[in-house]
């Protein structure tokens, strides 16, 4: 079997689920989004109705690297801050990440698992859908195993909708892989690769933004929720977003 970082970053994902761009945004960049995230939280899925954020979103899915690899007429979805640090460590198992936000409930069979986080509504849609998401995590720090790098069973997202004994059993059988990315890297992601990832065991943070892009439209009635950015957003340098912001507060 070849050498995956040989392909194309699109060729990468659809062999082994994943795969690493060492530098998606300058450092410069780096610094303003550290300065503006929001104070004291390990992490939220509601930042992007931030403007920041959105347009943040659009120059991620405007890049040639990512662009390939997104489903045609994609919309960003959501944007987590995942914030791992001295104060706030945990640990998250083995898992593929199933669940969407959406507008609504809608009645059908292929749809499961409804909840309600930070008060939007979730479902776990058909896995049609779920094999066209990109998720893509924006490093803000140097991460790697000691700091709580994800884990991943190379591949797994070829197998659908698994449960937790296949989860293990896939784990077992392929074993995983550690993902280190640096500084203003990013990891392109299925959500249905199997991933897990470890306490931090050093005193350095480890703080993500995860962004979900999807398609435009969704199937059995779904909408996304109305907020969600259609990527036609100003390429606006990010420090001026800012700078607008603070001058409208």
């Amino acid at each position: 079997m070849g050498d995956p970082t040989m392909l194309s970053y699109s060729d990468q994902l659809a062999d082994v689920g994943y795969a690493v761009i060492p530098e998606l945004i300058e450092q410069d960049d780096i610094c303003d989004l550290i300065h503006n995230l929001p104070a004291s939280s390990a992490g939220t899925r509601r930042l992007l109705d931030a403007p920041w954020c959105a347009t943040l979103a659009t120059r991620i899915a405007r890049d040639q690297r990512v662009r390939d690899a997104l489903p045609e007429n994609a919309v960003a979805v959501q944007c987590t801050l995942f914030s791992k640090s001295k104060e706030a460590n945990w640990l998250v198992p083995l898992h593929q990440d199933l669940s969407i936000p959406v507008a609504e409930r809608v009645d059908s069979e292929q749809c499961s698992g409804w909840s309600e986080k930070e008060g939007e509504l979730f479902v776990q849609p058909p896995v049609c859908v779920l094999e066209q998401l990109l998720a893509i995590r924006l490093h803000l720090d140097d991460c790697d195993e000691q700091n709580g790098a994800l884990r991943v069973v190379p591949r797994s997202h070829r197998l659908g909708r698994l449960n937790s004994g296949k989860n293990h059993h896939e784990c077992n059988q392929q074993g995983t892989v550690v993902v280190s990315v640096p500084s203003g890297g990013a990891m392109l992601m299925r959500p249905l690769l199997l991933h897990a990832s470890s306490k931090a065991n050093i005193d350095r943070p480890r703080r993500v933004l995860q962004f979900l892009f999807g398609p435009r439209k969704l199937p059995e009635k779904l909408r996304w929720p109305s907020s969600r950015c259609p990527l036609n957003f100003p390429t606006t340098p990010i420090a001026e977003v800012f700078s607008m912001t603070e001058r409208n507060r």
